[in-house]
């Protein structure tokens, strides 16, 4: 975090103008956004402040261009330029940061497996973010021996050599990563818990977004037209998530932003039953903790190898495939999700995939 001088009066009357009720109380304007969200990063706000301004806004509920001003504030302030990768199509995923507490984590091995297809991935993250402290896709990466601490322009090449990268919010964005300890404070998750998924590190024309809350979508679609994502997948996956179920149907909603710059939004369920998949039980989804109850990345790197060198259970094997050929479809490497699994499916089978991840564990 940048510490400049505190100024009490930085963020004070857009408090005001927040807290006045829901009869009375106003929105900010995309710049207000940016601007309070800037004193909150650059220590001009004091911490009661910036808690009581993030939890106004929780409670409020963001605005379509709130979240873009907050947006602003974090690119505005990232650690080096946005990362332009010389690829065609690049999908970032919006894995929450804060991770997961209860389900398997499928992205890391999903998504290699859509490189191998041709369709080149982002993923990005932070450890030990609150308020849920879970595991993540970079918990899970570390354990696969994938390089996580790369610093950006090392995760441009490796999209382009291998057509899969992982960055850290330290790396892109260490102003945010540096106020962990007031999201810690507050307790509860916040508007910057949206923001990181959506903050798009390298400018990605398409993207994967895990959310929970239903009522949080049509926000979601405003903003996601206002930064100019051309196709944007938001699904209600395992423990809200971007990792697609085999076992039920899960929502999803396609925004795809028109040459007029507005979100024409496609709703639709995914059920795993259709594609001819095996559903995975209760037991198959169990996140693996250790003696004290803590989560691990065991199981899910262990599971990841298997689907990987096409070794894993008929269930197991059928997760990586789902989720695989969904994310080949929305980066437009398949017309349709079934012609994505089938892709997934032949980069298994060939090999192809593990050899993604034997070459992503030596890049430097």
């Amino acid at each position: 975090m940048t510490t400049l001088h505190v100024d009490p009066e930085a963020i004070k009357p857009l408090l005001r103008d927040l807290g006045q009720g829901p009869t009375r109380g106003r929105s900010l304007t995309r710049e207000e956004a940016r601007q309070a969200l800037d004193a909150i990063l650059d220590g001009r706000a004091t911490p009661a402040q910036a808690g009581a301004f993030l939890l106004l806004q929780r409670y409020k509920g963001e605005t379509p261009d709130e979240l873009l001003g907050f947006v602003d504030a974090v690119r505005g302030r990232a650690s080096t330029r946005p990362l332009r990768p010389q690829v065609d199509g690049l999908l970032d995923i919006g894995s929450p940061y804060d991770g997961r507490l209860r389900s398997i984590v499928i992205s890391p091995a999903a998504s290699i497996v859509a490189a191998a297809c041709g369709a080149p991935v982002l993923m990005h993250g932070e450890r030990d973010v609150p308020p849920k402290h879970g595991l993540t896709v970079g918990d899970v990466l570390d354990a696969l021996g994938a390089p996580t601490g790369l610093p950006p322009d090392a995760v441009e090449r490796s999209i382009e050599e291998l057509g899969i990268g992982y960055l850290r919010q330290e790396r892109f964005a260490p102003d945010l990563a540096s106020i962990r300890w007031l999201r810690e404070e507050i307790a509860l998750r916040s508007p910057l818990n949206m923001v990181e998924k959506i903050y798009d590190p390298a400018n990605a024309p398409y993207h994967l977004v895990g959310l929970t809350h239903v009522p949080y979508l049509e926000k979601l679609g405003g903003a996601l037209a206002g930064m100019g994502f051309r196709k944007t997948a938001v699904v209600q996956g395992l423990e809200g998530n971007e990792d697609l179920p085999t076992n039920r149907a899960a929502r999803a909603i396609e925004f795809t932003t028109t040459n007029e710059g507005e979100a024409v939004k496609r709703e639709y369920r995914l059920n795993a039953a259709d594609f001819g998949l095996t559903a995975a039980t209760a037991d198959d989804l169990a996140i693996g903790a250790d003696d004290a109850g803590r989560p691990t990345a065991e199981r899910s790197a262990r599971l990841s190898v298997e689907a990987l060198r096409g070794e894993a259970s008929p269930a197991g094997r059928d997760l990586v495939l789902f989720n695989a050929g969904f994310r080949v479809y929305l980066a437009g490497r398949a017309d349709d999700i079934g012609s994505g699994i089938a892709r997934a499916r032949e980069a298994v089978e060939s090999g192809a995939a593990f050899e993604v991840l034997e070459r992503w564990r030596g890049f430097a």
